[in-house]
């Protein structure tokens, strides 16, 4: 059985294969995180790439293609309502910041839409 016949996800479950190094010889091209080393994984490389979504209800039956990974920055902060001009003698509004993130979405080509990265399944086709 060669390496590109040993699949990077579970099909089904959509979870990395954990036996793919102990069959390939490799690391999974899929691991983003290693304790051991700082491993890098460039993100280009999803271009093209066939994926089904694993969302709330289960895996898609559908398959699409990647056409561009897009990053999403977020703010966590205290704030509750939206803020408005102040009128004259008033205090503003204060808020903190609270820290950042960032999440990677998968845009398909199909249809253009926008897919949690973290929620793609890579196809591999035998």
């Amino acid at each position: 059985m060669s390496k590109h016949e040993i699949p990077t996800h579970d099909p089904y479950t959509g979870e990395l294969n954990p036996y793919y190094e102990e069959l390939t010889g490799e690391k999974n091209p899929f691991t983003f995180c290693d304790d051991e080393t700082n491993y890098c994984f460039d993100l280009s490389e999803l271009i093209g790439k066939e994926f089904r979504y694993q969302s709330k209800y289960g895996i898609s039956t559908w398959i699409d293609k990647v056409k561009n990974v897009e990053p999403m920055f977020g703010l966590h902060t205290n704030l509750t309502k939206p803020l408005k001009p102040v009128n004259q003698g008033e205090e503003p509004k204060k808020f903190e910041i609270f820290g950042h993130t960032i999440s990677l979405y998968i845009r398909s080509k199909r249809g253009n839409h926008l897919y949690e990265l973290e929620n793609c399944v890579f196809v591999e086709h035998l």
